[in-house]
């Protein structure tokens, strides 16, 4: 009896380590909202309006888009990803200058970064369409739009800066508000442009681009005022924020930030080559992969809100000294994470041709969508793992590991085993459509391997900034 009650006391202790269940949610909550606005509604929005309102053709090109806006903003959360770390750990110890100095530097590196991106896609967006192999009606009406959209993904480069500082010292309530007016501003200018509603031309996928530009610039004008006139925030800055810029602080930014660059974008981009491999199935193929990837992006939004507060929870603790409480935070979250995403899919898996009509509604391949949608959704869980579990290395300043396996696995099991599975010589397209998405999960799956292995051994608790 005594032994069963000190084993409870043991594990009540347990569970009482780290940020309790409440605090999580309470931080959780507002970050699931801004993910759910910033990330996921938008493209489904897109969807929905351009599925019921233009041609299949148009409804690709947009699919087609969507993976390399996907990429564009992975890469724009890089940078404010490595600043919450440094901002965490420095707000953890208390020394608030240095992360008023963090979030200038971080400002700018956000503003070149974003520019960088919108040259790169200006020039090459019909050799974009091109290379992925879509038939050519599709390139003339998705080239525009991509290099229009990026000129809005430059404001979300420079919003993620500007919000991240807010998370990094644990104020995630105001980007919540932030992205409820920007959804609300996309959500208008959406039907307006695009459907030429309200008295505004009809501009169609083009309307949808210059839509998201006045979303994310209202956004970077409210993110900016507040931190400007917040009086809370007046012992992080000596002086403007965005006058403020540290040389030390900016090579700190980047020595952290190039490898969750190059893991981010890497993996981003396995929708990409996902997309390409695809693409040769035919147009009900890829306005399919659209759909089924929209619908586990939105089951998977806790997820991603778990992963975010993981980073900035997981480097609070370590700045004061404490990686037992970072270690209890991680397993917390990650049941957190499996529950709710778990629930999320089986509904839609429950009703799948219902969800799926929802961005066909002339019914060309529900049928198909929706066969193949449960087949895939089971593998979610690996990419849930891998996504908890960067989030908290990322937060301890361990992102080389990150990096090194999302780049190599990326490249030397999904990249292969995709193109090998599209080469099979499988007639059931059911089949073979599946095979193929499915090694998106084989590769994460690969992942979550090495990184729960690297959790395991607490070297990342010990990894310097």
């Amino acid at each position: 009896m005594n032994q069963l009650s000190l084993f409870i006391q043991k594990r009540l202790a347990k569970i009482r380590e780290g940020e309790s269940v409440s605090d999580i949610l309470r931080y959780w909550l507002p970050e699931l909202i801004s993910s759910m606005i910033l990330i996921t509604l938008p493209p489904l929005i897109d969807s929905y309006i351009v599925a019921n309102s233009e041609t299949i053709t148009s409804y690709g090109a947009l699919a087609m888009a969507v993976n390399f806006l996907y990429t564009l903003t992975k890469f724009a959360e890089s940078i404010p990803v490595a600043a919450m770390a440094v901002i965490g750990r420095y707000n953890g110890a208390k020394e608030y200058e240095q992360c008023g100095e963090a979030l200038g530097s971080t400002f700018w590196l956000t503003v070149f970064l974003g520019a960088f991106q919108f040259v790169v896609i200006l020039f090459s967006a019909t050799m974009i369409y091109r290379w992925l192999g879509v038939p050519e009606a599709m390139v003339t009406i998705g080239a525009p739009f991509l290099r229009l959209k990026s000129f809005g993904v430059f404001f979300i480069f420079t919003l993620l800066g500007l919000t991240g500082f807010m998370g990094s010292v644990k104020n995630t309530t105001m980007p919540m508000y932030i992205n409820l007016v920007g959804i609300a501003t996309f959500i208008f200018f959406e039907i307006s442009l695009v459907l030429g509603k309200f008295g505004f031309p009809k501009l169609s996928l083009h309307g949808s681009a210059i839509a998201t530009i006045l979303q994310y610039g209202i956004m970077n004008a409210i993110a900016v005022a507040y931190i400007m006139f917040n009086p809370e925030y007046k012992r992080y800055f000596k002086r403007v924020f965005f006058t403020i810029f540290s040389y030390k602080k900016t090579l700190q930014v980047i020595n952290l930030s190039w490898p969750i660059i190059i893991d981010k974008t890497s993996f981003a981009m396995s929708y990409i080559w996902l997309a390409k491999m695809i693409a040769g199935m035919g147009t009900y193929a890829i306005a399919s992969f659209d759909v089924v990837k929209n619908l586990e992006r939105f089951a998977f939004v806790p997820a991603m809100a778990f992963a975010q507060i993981v980073t900035f929870l997981v480097s609070n603790r370590l700045g004061s000294n404490d990686p037992d409480g970072a270690s209890a935070t991680i397993k917390k979250i990650l049941a957190l994470s499996i529950g709710s995403v778990g629930l999320c899919l089986l509904v839609m898996c429950w009703n799948s041709t219902y969800f799926v009509s929802f961005f066909d509604p002339r019914g060309n391949f529900t049928a198909f969508a929706a066969t193949v949608f449960p087949l895939i959704s089971m593998f979610v869980v690996f990419d849930l793992v891998q996504v908890i579990l960067a989030g908290a290395l990322r937060g301890a300043g361990d992102v080389r590991t990150v990096m090194w396996t999302r780049f190599g696995v990326s490249l030397f099991v999904f990249g292969p085993a995709a193109y090998l599975f599209n080469l099979l010589p499988i007639s059931n397209l059911v089949i073979k459509f599946s095979l193929v998405y499915s090694a998106y999960y084989l590769s994460t799956g690969t992942m979550a391997f090495f990184f729960l292995h690297r959790t395991l051994s607490h070297k990342w608790q010990k990894t310097k900034i």
